[in-house]
């Protein structure tokens, strides 16, 4: 009979293989969509291992990036989508002044535009962290964040805008953003690249650009793989069988297979 530890070793032996396969060639291709695809659904089927009880996919996959304490950048907030929330809303209350200050003083000093066609990134660490954002964000008689356009906080964190890359790929089969992973050598961590376009007209050329948020596939990677850690660790910690969460049995709807 199979032990624990046998169990849990050919868990972590399955999802290596898995990753294996992700990080392949022929996935790497079209923009790794593929590869980044593979990696979501490995990182999906891990936090159902590790958190059984939870069943929505969305919470029991933010719940597992909290848990990769390898990207603390998940716990910031994207300046990026914090300064648009701000620009794109007509009317803002007086009292949300303070974080408009904050918000576009900390863009201006961390993303400044060349305006070139050379390639110029800022990393995600210069984001703002949730804990600072909170001391400015105006909040209601109850003491919780008051939503703005219809958004709270929390949905400019990296760990939500994870998510949201997810959502595209797996269902959309794209990248979302307008952001190139340019050459073979690729940081492990989100990043934003100035984008620039040009605008040509009868007597000259204008030259434009943008930041936009980019999810490197190493960063796909590394996550899994701390993930895998993560699952291997936590059964083991409670000697439990990492494929308990899993339904098994010939019915597709998986109470069809109970008593």
């Amino acid at each position: 009979m199979e032990t624990i530890d046998e169990k849990i070793g050919r868990f972590r032996e399955f999802n290596e293989e898995l990753l294996d396969v992700a990080q392949s060639k022929v996935n790497m291709t079209h923009e790794k969509v593929h590869s980044k695809i593979l990696c979501c659904s490995i990182f999906d089927a891990l936090s159902k291992s590790v958190f059984p009880d939870i069943k929505g996919n969305r919470q029991r996959y933010i719940e597992l990036v909290r848990l990769c304490d390898q990207w603390p950048e998940s716990q910031k907030v994207s300046l990026l989508h914090l300064v648009r929330l701000l620009e794109k809303e007509a009317v803002i209350p007086s009292k949300f002044r303070e974080l408009i200050e904050l918000s576009n003083d900390l863009f201006l000093k961390n993303f400044k535009l060349s305006n070139n066609v050379l390639s110029n990134t800022v990393p995600a660490t210069a984001d703002i962290s949730f804990k600072e954002l909170l001391t400015v964000w105006p909040k209601n008689k109850n003491g919780n964040p008051i939503q703005l356009a219809g958004v709270q906080p929390s949905q400019l964190k990296h760990e939500n805008l994870f998510w949201c890359y997810r959502n595209s790929i797996v269902h959309e089969y794209r990248n979302p953003g307008n952001g190139v992973e340019l050459g073979s050598s690729q940081p492990d961590l989100a990043f934003y690249q100035e984008v620039y376009s040009l605008d040509e007209k009868s007597d000259s050329i204008a030259v434009s650009s943008r930041w936009e948020l980019i999810y490197p596939v190493n960063l796909f990677i590394k996550l899994c793989k701390y993930a895998i850690e993560i699952a291997c660790n936590h059964h083991f910690k409670n000697r439990t069988s990492p494929f308990e969460a899993y339904a098994s049995g010939t019915y597709w709807l998986p109470t069809f297979n109970e008593g």
